[in-house]
């Protein structure tokens, strides 16, 4: 008898392997589809004397204080969701593979590359502390 091929552990890795690929090139990501800022207009030179001037008499006559920037709250955008996505996508194809008796490797390697798109600043922040941890134990030798 003929075995079927199993092809879902190896799609797995590959959707495991994009996903990471977006999560490491994110920022340029974003920047390729961030829409080009508008020019704005010009102000003349009175417009911005009565700028200022509004701006010293709120300070100094009427004594406010400036406003405060309001702190920006991270927002998921969408490469974050599509790593996001795609690596859990990733650990649903390798857990599906494992069930079907595809090669324990093959499936093995597409959760935990799925994992790690998942989780993907945190593994940043381990692999510094770890290369802090190797410079350490380096110079103390």
């Amino acid at each position: 008898m003929k075995e079927k091929k199993k092809y879902l552990g190896t799609v797995g890795l590959i959707i495991a392997l994009l996903a990471i690929g977006i999560a490491v090139f994110q920022d340029d990501i974003r920047e390729n589809f961030k829409p080009k800022p508008k020019p704005k207009p010009e102000k003349t030179l009175k417009e911005l004397a009565v700028e200022a001037g509004k701006k010293i008499i709120k300070e100094k006559i009427l004594k406010e204080e400036p406003e405060e920037k309001k702190i920006a709250q991270t927002k998921r955008d969408f490469v974050e969701i599509t790593y996001c996505a795609l690596g859990f996508l990733a650990i649903i194809f390798g857990a599906i593979s494992w069930i079907q008796d595809d090669h324990i490797r093959i499936s093995s390697g597409a959760i935990s590359l799925g994992l790690i798109a998942l989780a993907w600043q945190y593994v940043l922040v381990g692999v510094g502390i770890a290369v802090f941890i190797l410079i350490v134990t380096s110079l103390a030798a």
